[in-house]
């Protein structure tokens, strides 16, 4: 699963979602948007105004959101316990 956290400096929930991420060890893509003006397009024409937003598996939302993070990081471990057949 691909994770990535739309960011730009300064952003105090940004860097509390990267942190929670960082602390189960979880790896993230992290893109600055006010470095990435194709970024920051991709995030406007989805209908987001403001950071973090946070990608992952399909699904999006704004802001700093533990309980999102904690059930992305939940699927992730689910999913590396299951065998591959």
């Amino acid at each position: 699963m691909t994770i990535t956290l739309y960011t730009k400096p300064g952003c105090v929930q940004c860097r509390a979602t990267a942190r929670q991420f960082d602390k189960a060890d979880v790896r993230i893509d992290t893109i600055d948007v006010s470095a990435d003006t194709a970024a920051a397009q991709l995030l406007a024409d989805l209908g987001y105004r403001s950071v973090p937003v946070v990608i992952a598996d399909g699904q999006s939302w704004a802001g700093h959101r533990p309980d999102r993070v904690d059930a992305v990081i939940r699927q992730l471990a689910q999913a590396m316990s299951c065998p591959h057949l």
